[in-house]
């Protein structure tokens, strides 16, 4: 299967994208990105800026508290046992937080803790599937893209005031949205 890869940031992340020839997103990760100015990074195909647009509105939509994911076309690459734990996920609101041994519950596998932790580590779209909303029972347990980003969304989705005014107003853009006309691209094809 050929891969598309996008690359981009808008403070405060940078988003690695895949996607498959038929535009599902197939491949998220995302880290923290200092940088205020909006870019792209990196694009394998001209037809990818729809598609970050298309991620990005679903990211905003996430991000003010429209929707409680990342809600854009994709593909579940994925053992049928992760896919029932993805899809559990799907079911979590904002600021709904789960044990590891609820979710075990839910599933139906009251004993597969280890299991689910490891289906979670695995989970390719983690803000289509938000596993950063499962813990464990003595502490925040893990997540693949760090712990710190775990407890930077746990605490803003459960409206946690410890933003500074300065990041806030870094943060605006992700609020108004951005002009995909005024944003830089650095490394194109």
């Amino acid at each position: 299967m050929k891969v598309q890869e996008a690359i981009f940031s808008v403070f405060p992340f940078k988003f690695h994208l895949l996607w498959n020839n038929s535009g599902e997103l197939i491949r998220l990760k995302f880290e923290f990105s200092f940088d205020t100015e909006a870019k792209i990074l990196n694009l394998t195909s001209p037809k990818l800026l729809d598609w970050i647009k298309a991620f990005y509105q679903a990211f905003l939509d996430y991000w003010n508290f429209k929707k409680s994911s990342v809600e854009v076309p994709h593909k579940i690459l994925a053992t049928d046992f992760q896919i029932v734990v993805l899809k559990e996920l799907k079911k979590l609101k904002i600021g709904e937080v789960l044990p590891y041994r609820e979710l075990t519950e839910r599933i139906g596998y009251k004993k597969a803790f280890r299991a689910v932790g490891k289906a979670l580590s695995k989970n390719p779209l983690p803000l289509v599937y938000p596993c950063h909303r499962v813990i464990g029972s003595k502490g925040l347990g893990g997540y693949s893209q760090g712990l710190l980003i775990k407890q930077f969304l746990l605490y803003r989705e459960l409206g946690y005031k410890f933003l500074t005014n300065n990041v806030k107003n870094m943060t605006k853009s992700l609020q108004m949205g951005l002009d995909f006309k005024q944003l830089v691209i650095r490394h194109i094809f």
